[in-house]
């Protein structure tokens, strides 16, 4: 099996983000948040996405779609992801508004939570 290049996945996912409804991009907005942000969420959507092979039903398109974002995001470099990012806030400028805020308080956030706390989200 042939694996894609990073910029093949990258083109992939731009044209799946083109795809995808207001719902979907808004679901995929704390994952992607998350990946930027270096910060574990504490959202029913990532929890019940990162969870999917636990479950009996199939996987609809779009996690599937998510699956791989998160298992092609690992191994981009910083420029790859930067680059991402960049052509999403092209296609989509009020996501790409949401995102920096998700991001910024996403970090603020995190700091009021106690250390504890923070290592039972993420076992």
């Amino acid at each position: 099996m042939t694996m894609l290049s990073a910029d093949a996945q990258i083109r992939y996912l731009v044209q799946w983000f083109q795809e995808w409804s207001e719902f979907q991009r808004s679901d995929f907005l704390p994952i992607l948040a998350e990946k930027y942000a270096n910060k574990a969420y504490v959202n029913g959507i990532v929890n019940s996405i990162s969870n999917i092979d636990c479950r009996d039903k199939p996987m609809s398109l779009f996690e599937c779609r998510v699956k791989l974002f998160k298992e092609w995001f690992i191994q981009w470099t910083a420029e790859q992801k930067h680059n991402f990012i960049t052509q999403i806030s092209e296609i989509d400028t009020k996501f790409a508004e949401k995102l920096n805020e998700e991001i910024q308080n996403g970090v603020a956030h995190d700091h009021n939570h106690e250390v504890n706390e923070e290592e039972i989200l993420e076992d």
